[in-house]
Parts: structure tokens; sequence; C-alpha cells
């Protein structure tokens, strides 16, 4: 733990494996207390409240169960099947291209928009749209307050009449089952509904556009990884994890504010105090893993990244995430058995403003 100024205020930083997990699952530490109106975190102040990501246990305790039983490992596993058939139509229109082509653009950013608006129940027609919107919410710095709550508002009114359409005519996908789940915590609000499908909506799919892309980026850097990789197809799982380990993603995720005294470490962090736990350096943390900058995909060991988070705000999509991007990976790794980058990979351009690290473009050969 150390001490950092952020927006001109004093933060701790979680650095350490056991540390970021202590702040992730200690409920001590509040998501509330630092997304809401009084939080020391000026760029998080006035969060909306009704977001998964948001909420403190036991208001958050209630959502994410209701949430988890519409959205199941079952429903992920019937997918399955759909999200190959959308890996293969865009790498059959991908190998159609005149090389170098682009395969941030033609592949790791439609693909899961498809895939969430599937999972969703979202017509395909809406996609473009969609995309729009969540460029202007994802890439804030970029936008004007009043361009940011112009594009919240539209995203909210087609979510809205999303839902009631799906309320009076359920489908079998996900916003019909949220909309259908009770339990002894009653069922999600109209507006728990539509904050919360937007949350999966825009974010899920982002993340997963930006680690495709750093993930191949990681591969072209490890080409004995990569070959590894394409002789023994088996190995997926456990690359798609080293890859989320030692990819960085995102350097920090969502900051915690401490409502009572709490020790972490050696340190004591006071009420009132707000800490940022870094999962990247957790995820390299020679206390959790040996060795842990050499990227290796037969890696095995005790401890399991934090890169899907930890504790209560775990990750939701975890399985749908590490699905897409096994498909999307094995996909390519069958398809393009020569792919290679066009450029150095140290002359890529990346995106900036984002909360993930996310690349303008990537070319390739094959």
């Amino acid at each position: 733990m150390v001490r950092a100024s952020m927006d001109g205020r004093e933060v701790w930083l979680a650095l350490g494996y056991d540390a970021v997990r202590q702040v992730l699952s200690d409920q001590r530490f509040s998501r509330e207390a630092a997304a809401g109106p009084g939080s020391p975190l000026v760029n998080q102040a006035g969060a909306n409240p009704q977001l998964l990501v948001s909420m403190d246990p036991p208001r958050h305790t209630r959502v994410r169960r209701l949430m988890a039983n519409a959205f199941t490992p079952r429903m992920v596993d019937r997918l399955a099947p759909r999200v190959d058939e959308l890996v293969s139509t865009l790498l059959t229109d991908f190998s159609r291209l005149a090389q170098p082509a682009d395969l941030v653009r033609h592949f790791a950013e439609p693909l899961p928009i498809m895939v969430i608006c599937e999972l969703l129940g979202v017509p395909a027609e809406a996609q473009e749209r969609i995309r729009g919107w969540a460029g202007v919410l994802i890439a804030r710095t970029a936008y004007t307050p009043a361009e940011i709550g112009a594009a919240i508002k539209q995203v909210d009114g087609y979510l809205a009449a999303l839902i009631e359409e799906r309320r009076a005519a359920p489908d079998e996908a996900l916003i019909s089952a949220l909309i259908a789940v009770n339990d002894e915590g009653g069922h999600l609000s109209p507006s728990e509904l539509v904050s919360n499908v937007q949350l999966l909506l825009i974010a899920g799919h982002e993340t997963t556009v930006s680690q495709i892309g750093n993930s191949l980026v990681t591969l072209f850097q490890h080409p004995a990884q990569w070959e590894l990789l394409r002789s023994d197809p088996a190995l997926l799982p456990q690359a798609v994890d080293e890859l989320l380990r030692h990819s960085r993603l995102t350097s920090a995720t969502m900051p915690r504010v401490a409502v009572a005294d709490t020790p972490v470490g050696e340190v004591v962090v006071r009420a009132g105090e707000a800490v940022i736990p870094l999962i990247t350096v957790a995820n390299r943390d020679p206390s959790a893993y040996p060795s842990p900058e050499v990227f290796d995909i037969t890696r095995a060991g005790p401890a399991p990244h934090v890169g899907l988070g930890h504790g209560p705000h775990f990750c939701l999509g975890a399985q749908l995430a590490r699905l897409e991007l096994r498909a999307a990976l094995g996909g390519l790794l069958a398809r393009f058995p020569g792919l290679a980058p066009a450029v150095p990979v140290d002359e890529l351009e990346w995106k900036t403003g984002l909360s993930t690290r996310a690349l303008h473009s990537l070319p390739v050969t094959w």
C-alpha cells in the first residue's frame, strides 16, 4: 500500500496481490461511498447508484443474486455454438480482404457487440447505434458533459422501450429472463433493469474488444507460446487465463472508500480514505506468481488472477468473457496459422482517454 495524489487528493494504491484481494472483498471498503455524491474522488462522484458496480451489500447482494439467477452458466453454454458461428462468419469475411487487413475493425470490434446483443435479445439492426453510444460512454474524456448526457439518455430510452417490448412478448434471451426473475428479495425494478442491461451491453462488449486485441499483441510478442497454442489447442482455457493475468487490459479497477479504519498489511486505511486497487500490479506480484513477468500458457499455481475481479464484485460475465476469448483465439489459430502483425508491435497505436488499454488498429497478414 502506497500513498498517491489523484485529482489533487490523497488516495491509497493497493499494489500487492493480498492487499488487492482484501480491498476487493472486505465490506469495510465501499463502492457506494466511492461512487456517491460525497465521494472523495471527484471523477467518481455522482455515478449511477442503480448500477450493480456502484452498490454495496445488502442491496448489491439482492440485485446480484437476481441477475445471476437469470444470467446462468446454462444460458452462456447455450450461446456457445452461436458464438462459434459468428466467429466463423467474421473470419470468412476477413479472409477475403486484401492484405494487410485490420483485425480490430473487422473482427475484434464487431464480434463482442454481436455476442452481447445475441445474449440480451437486442435486434441486430440496433448494433451500430449501440456501438456509437458505447464510444461516447467509454471514451468520456473526448466528449463534453452534454454529449455524454445525451448518449446516456438515448441508450436508456432505447433500452426502456425494448424492455417493455420484451415484457409484453418475452423471448428466450437474457432481457426477458431478467424481467421474469423473482425470489425472496423481490424482482429488479424498472430503473435497475435499464441501468444494468446498459452495464452488460456497453461495458461488457467494450472490455472484450480491448482484451481480444491485447491478447493478440501478447501472443505476437511471444511467438513460441503462439506456436505452442497452435499445436495444442487444448491449452486454450489455460492460455485465456494467462492472457487475462499477463495482458495489461486496465491498470486499476473501481476505487473503494473505507467506511471504518481498516488494517491492510502494515498500514491502516482510515475511514473516509479512498483506495484504488491496481489489478495489473497484483497480477505481477512475485509473492503470488513465480517469475510473474514471464508469459507462460502452461502456468499452473494456487493463485487465481484478479483480472476479472474478486469478491462480491467479481465479473458477472466472466464465463462469457472466457467463452468469447476462447472462440476468437481458437478461430484465428485454426483459420490463419500464419497470422502475423504487418507492422512492428511497438509501432501499434493505442487509443487514449479510455479506462482500458485498447488498440486503434491491428494490421495483420496471414
